[in-house]
């Protein structure tokens, strides 16, 4: 394990804000801290957390939400900050644009084993998902070519972005146990109790039904079989992550390197 630093961010209307550097490497380096961030969505981001943006020296962010949650929940600085967006630009047309797991709630009984297959299950799709596959591989691009400090987010911050983060320490050498560490800390980081009563009445609202706190949680929080099932996943199509990275992410030897150079200390 690696020495406590200040992983958790602290800002007004970004939620499930951190650093994930700082973790040691395997070649006994160290992620640099300050430059890789993640969270949840922006839409409540308030001037002061546009000025955090900008004191933190982010560069690029990587938006991974559908474009019908973009649409339902802007990230509040566009158009005050020149900050690029990696982000889907052409939608396909035959989509409604909305996000799998919104369709397979509409489809659930809301039952805890229910909701919590779907979680383990989902891990196994999104690596391969083909927009995000787009948005990984234009991310890891920016890795290796950009400069600065890169924010990945997409609505919660803990699946979408804790598979690209998590993808991002395995590149960086960082050990198995502090990359699940750090996935894990969405269930502090994002204030899901404090969070549970709101978001149980507007599901209820929105569903039509009573939807248990177990149940919710479920897809509220992470837990490490769904990511062990991403890896599963991958070690299935693709014989191994760095296999995905390289094949799948574009992610060759010389980006690799790059990346590496760049990132750890």
């Amino acid at each position: 394990m690696s020495a406590p630093w200040n992983r958790v961010i602290d800002a007004q209307g970004i939620n499930n804000f951190r650093d994930y550097g700082g973790w040691r490497a395997a070649d006994g380096g160290r992620v640099k801290t300050g430059l890789l961030l993640r969270s949840a969505h922006h839409a409540r981001a308030t001037t002061g957390d546009a000025a955090l943006l900008q004191s933190l020296g982010v560069s690029v962010v990587t938006d991974l939400r559908h474009p019908a949650e973009q649409t339902e929940q802007p990230s509040a600085w566009l158009g005050t900050l020149d900050i690029p967006v990696i982000e889907e630009p052409d939608p396909d047309p035959r989509s409604d644009g909305r996000a799998p797991h919104s369709i397979a709630l509409e489809k659930s009984d809301f039952s805890y084993a229910a909701l919590r297959q779907f979680m383990i299950d989902h891990y196994a799709v999104m690596p391969y998902d083909p927009r995000l596959v787009a948005l990984y591989r234009r991310y890891f691009r920016a890795l290796a070519d950009g400069s600065g400090a890169m924010l990945i987010h997409c609505a919660a911050g803990k699946d979408r972005t804790g598979i690209l983060a998590a993808l991002t320490h395995h590149l960086l050498g960082v050990h198995t146990d502090d990359l699940m560490e750090d996935y894990l800390l969405t269930n502090t980081a994002a204030r899901i109790g404090e969070r549970l009563p709101n978001i149980r009445r507007r599901m209820s609202a929105e569903h039509g039904r009573e939807i248990a706190d177990e149940a919710l949680l479920a897809v509220l929080r992470v837990e490490e079989p769904y990511l062990q099932n991403a890896w599963r996943a991958i070690d299935a199509r693709s014989s191994s992550i760095r296999g995905y990275l390289a094949d799948v992410l574009g992610v060759d030897a010389a980006a690799e390197a790059r990346i590496r150079e760049k990132f750890l200390q």
